[in-house]
């Protein structure tokens, strides 16, 4: 799968395209088949970090979840936010992580149940104090949140997947469209979704994973 095109007419006389329109460019490009993480890498270019972390948290952060993706791009993002902190300009993965398999069924049904939250977020989503997005000390904190974030997601719990990915998606998107208000609101959300995930471990820890899950479900059902 080669480079995308990123300058097509359809995008507008500057040429830029929003996040949905180039999730669907990788997701055109694979032209029904299944690909591996490193080959959407290697798509992804020059785009950098923003939209590998914006792809890998947008499974997690979805109202429902795709299954099985928490914990191995949860990992992924760990290592993601250390080359940040390092001050990488581009993302590398390793051999074991290129090679990991994506499901062409699985990107197209994230991205079909995305299709809202994607258009709400290219509204919001827009080039503001972009001297934060490019900044070595902000990028460097966002990578150490992220570590932080991605470990708490990682963890087969509930509660502690959604918000923080969510966080995550965030400075995804803030890192690739240069938007320094967005990168500032995720750094608000960081601590709610640390501390609600922090809550349901102690929980977790104390009470066990089956009454979480029983008490979680009761919730539900109430509010349904």
């Amino acid at each position: 799968m080669g480079d995308l095109d990123t300058t097509d007419s359809s995008s507008g006389p500057s040429g830029h395209r929003t996040l949905s329109q180039q999730l669907t460019d990788l997701l055109d490009s694979l032209d029904g088949q299944d690909t591996t993480l490193g080959a959407l890498v290697d798509a992804i270019g020059e785009r950098g970090f923003g939209l590998l972390l914006a792809i890998l948290a947008l499974p997690a952060a979805l109202p429902m979840p795709a299954p099985g993706y928490a914990t191995p791009f949860g990992l992924l993002m760990i290592g993601l936010g250390i080359q940040m902190i390092r001050g990488r300009k581009q993302p590398s993965l390793p051999k074991v992580a290129r090679r990991r398999v994506i499901r062409y069924a699985t990107f197209k049904g994230t991205l079909k149940k995305a299709g809202l939250p994607l258009k709400v977020a290219e509204v919001i989503v827009r080039p503001r104090l972009s001297r934060l997005a490019d900044h070595r000390g902000m990028v460097a904190l966002l990578g150490l949140i992220i570590v932080i974030l991605a470990a708490l997601m990682s963890l087969p719990i509930p509660l502690t997947n959604t918000l923080p990915s969510f966080a995550i998606f965030l400075f995804g998107c803030g890192l690739l469209e240069r938007d320094g208000l967005l990168l500032l609101a995720g750094l608000l959300l960081a601590p709610l979704a640390a501390a609600i995930a922090l809550v349901a471990i102690y929980l977790a820890w104390t009470y066990g994973l089956e009454y979480l899950e029983g008490g979680l479900r009761s919730v539900l059902e109430k509010i349904s």
